[in-house]
């Protein structure tokens, strides 16, 4: 059901969905977050994540997705409002406020590499 799966698996255990990114849209304004996890309330899903169903109701007022904080104040987004969201790929997220923070996010770790080469050459220079 993963469509990525045979590309990105490595071992059992190892999530393949944590780290993608997804696009949240509600009304004219879309903002771009990394997948998480899953739950608590509905894991096993596939259907609604990669298909075409509706979320299947649950104790979270039946949200078939929740977000953080800095992704609902993006969004203006309401306790009970509503929203669309895809997977997309890593080349197609444009630069924004997603793009400073996170460990595990592919902007911040380009941009650490590139202050580290930066800092290296740097150091080089310095010694002549």
């Amino acid at each position: 059901a993963i469509p990525w799966f045979k590309d990105t698996f490595v071992r059992d255990g190892q999530s393949v969905l944590k780290g993608r990114w997804v696009a949240i849209r509600h009304g004219n304004h879309i903002c771009y977050a990394q997948w998480e996890d899953c739950g608590p309330f509905r894991t096993d899903h596939w259907q609604y994540v990669f298909g075409n169903d509706r979320p299947k109701p649950n104790l979270n007022q039946n949200a078939g997705l929740d977000v953080s904080p800095a992704v609902r104040d993006y969004l203006g987004l309401g306790n009970l409002d509503s929203c669309d969201w895809k997977f997309v790929e890593f080349r197609d997220v444009p630069p924004g406020p997603w793009a400073m923070y996170g460990n595990n996010n592919r902007f911040v770790i380009l941009r650490r590499q590139s202050n580290e080469r930066f800092a290296r050459r740097n150091v080089l220079l310095e010694g002549f």
